[in-house]
């Protein structure tokens, strides 16, 4: 279960820096989605077939999920830029993009990195950072991890604070909430770059919500 949580969380983390790095797509008109409020909307799961058009994945909940890729669909490896033909059966991925129908997607983007425990223990707490605060003391905050280390990391002037993609600052953090963010360790001590308040399997797998699944009611009859 540990693992998973971390394999979930450095996917999560993919998600984030993917999203934000990323232009979003255009809008009727040609105008562009706000970026700074663009939240991910995709699925998580292990390839279970591939072709030209499509991949089938088993989700982290058990699902079957089909994922439509075109021309349009981004692809990432490892963090490289790559081509479907780069993916396999056995491959865990992130997808993003928008639903297509009933357990249906689709794709925006497919990113996939490889992830062993040992690289996992290494880059938990060091590239990115997941888990429940503990405690605060001024710039410190304690956080439970999700492979049930405790660790204290700290936030300076450059530490960019987000709720949804909204800016916050560490004032709006207190003891229990969920973070998860990226940094980077300086003299032993991780210093997070973007600190996110939520919880990381917020993220991923994300369904359509009810108002993406109903069609909108209809409006109430004229008295006129």
């Amino acid at each position: 279960m540990k693992r998973t949580a971390i394999i979930i969380a450095l996917f999560a983390l993919c998600a984030l820096a993917f999203t934000q790095d990323t232009p979003p797509p255009p809008r009727p008109g040609g105008a562009r989605g706000n970026r700074s409020g663009r939240q991910f909307q995709g699925v998580i799961g292990t390839i279970t077939a591939v072709d030209k058009s499509q991949m089938t994945l088993k989700t982290t909940d058990g699902k079957t999920v089909t994922v439509n890729v075109s021309a349009d669909t981004h692809f990432r490896k490892d963090a490289q830029p790559a081509a479907l033909e780069d993916f396999k059966v056995g491959d865990m991925v992130m997808v993003g993009g928008e639903p297509a129908g009933d357990d249906t997607w689709n794709a925006r983007f497919v990113a996939t990195r490889g992830v062993s425990s040992q690289a996992m223990r290494g880059e938990m707490g060091k590239n990115f950072i997941a888990g429940e605060i503990k405690s605060i003391d001024g710039t410190h905050l304690t956080i439970l991890r999700p492979d049930g280390e405790t660790q204290t990391i700290q936030v300076d002037e450059n530490t960019s604070f987000r709720k949804r993609g909204e800016s916050i600052t560490l004032a709006d953090f207190k003891a229990g909430d969920h973070v998860f963010g990226r940094g980077e360790a300086k003299d032993g001590v991780f210093v997070s770059s973007v600190l996110n308040l939520g919880d990381f399997r917020e993220l991923a797998p994300i369904h359509p919500t009810p108002q993406q699944q109903q069609p909108p009611a209809a409006p109430p009859p004229s008295n006129n």
